[in-house]
């Protein structure tokens, strides 16, 4: 009776701490879906080519690749809180140094450090999840959290296409400098240090590198891969929009709150506690496995309607592997290393996100669409095959 009072001691006060972490995961889903969609414009609009653009968004997203694995290790030092306020500091200034830029060369740091803050950001806010969960919960309550994207996906590119076009760029920057100074001012109230998150070690996996080393090579390949032929489509989605269908950037904004926010908000919490239910690896693998087919479907359409639940289906099924993923890495690592297997997961995300836009801008600069339709089939048919490749977590964390 004791230690279940402790228990209940202990985690009273983790909904009000998950609340919080929702709801300034909510101002950062603004941020990231906004400046994922119109950074590319504003770029374009500085005079780059569309390879230009790619080129920009290679270098930010190689700058969070490389502050993703670090983060993850920072906060399992020096706590989750400290890495979510830095996160937040930097986005802010990164969003008035925009509203300066007067050419896509020096637009291109400004969007390494907005990429940095948003790595930070996201691998200790994952790591934090994981502290403040059961383990029998984890996958069910980051499919809730998770939701906390489309919310903000729903929002921003609708928003910021709006700002846009009825009040200019430098309004926009204005507008994500505010976004970016109410998710700091929430992250001031969530708990500090690492030490009151303990989960306890009942459980925990004998963890070697070295009998871990196929898993993780799957693991990482099917979220590199993954993530880069969807990042190449995503990447050159707004150009085709604007250039092939003659869209405003509010009618651009509008698509992406559907094609990204309502298609992740429908997958989050059902894949959630699909995962807690029949498995991490099996929710990859069901989620997975529709995706080269809706990518072969977009070589035999020009209709713009099609094109949006094509987009809206790759999407949500993609964003449905996320809470499974997540716990799925974090249940084969030790404890003391869950920022590390976030790290290593959001590493490999970003890779994928950083080698896409470029290959995305070189074919949409030197061949057509069609190429770009029949690459992205073959990336998520290889795909489907690393996460069938993947060991089933239940021999892993059971053995």
């Amino acid at each position: 009776m004791e230690s279940l009072k402790y228990s209940d001691e202990i985690y009273m006060p983790l909904n009000r701490d998950l609340t919080l972490l929702f709801i300034a995961n909510i101002f950062v889903s603004i941020i990231l879906y906004t400046t994922y969609i119109f950074i590319p414009l504003f770029i374009r609009s500085l005079g780059a080519s569309v390879f230009e653009v790619g080129m920009v968004l290679f270098i930010g997203n190689a700058s969070a690749m490389i502050i993703m694995i670090i983060s993850g290790y920072l906060s399992d030092k020096y706590g989750r809180w400290k890495i979510i306020i830095l996160s937040g500091i930097i986005q802010i200034i990164a969003s008035l140094l925009f509203t300066s830029a007067r050419g896509w060369i020096e637009a291109a740091f400004y969007t390494m450090l907005i990429y940095i803050a948003m790595a930070l950001f996201i691998s200790s806010r994952s790591a934090m999840i994981i502290d403040l969960t059961r383990r029998g919960s984890t996958g069910g309550v980051f499919g809730l959290i998770n939701t906390a994207w489309p919310i903000g996906g729903l929002i921003g590119p609708f928003l910021g296409g709006l700002i846009v076009d009825e009040y200019g760029w430098i309004f926009f920057f204005y507008f994500l400098c505010f976004t970016a100074t109410s998710y700091l001012l929430l992250g001031f109230l969530l708990p500090r240090g690492s030490v009151a998150y303990s989960r306890g070690k009942i459980g925990e996996p004998e963890f070697s590198i070295r009998q871990m080393a196929l898993t993780l090579t799957f693991f990482i390949l099917l979220h590199v891969i993954a993530n880069a032929s969807i990042s190449m489509l995503s990447t050159i989605f707004p150009f085709y929009l604007t250039e092939r269908f003659g869209k405003t950037k509010t009618e651009v904004g509008i698509f992406f709150s559907f094609g990204m926010g309502l298609a992740t908000l429908i997958a989050q919490a059902p894949s959630g506690f699909l995962a807690d239910n029949i498995g991490r690896k099996k929710t990859m693998c069901y989620s997975v496995l529709p995706i080269p087919i809706l990518s072969m479907l977009f070589i035999f359409t020009n209709d713009y309607l099609l094109n949006l639940l094509l987009y809206m289906g790759i999407y949500s099924l993609w964003s449905a592997t996320w809470p499974a993923s997540n716990t799925y890495i974090a249940e084969i690592f030790p404890h003391g290393r869950k920022g590390l297997a976030i790290g290593i997961r959001l590493m490999s995300s970003r890779l994928g996100l950083t080698i896409g836009p470029l290959i995305g801008g070189y074919l949409w600069d030197n061949y057509n669409i069609q190429t770009i339709f029949h690459l992205l089939t073959v990336l998520t048919f290889i795909s489907l095959l690393m996460a069938i490749l993947l060991k089933d977590e239940s021999s892993i964390v059971n053995r």
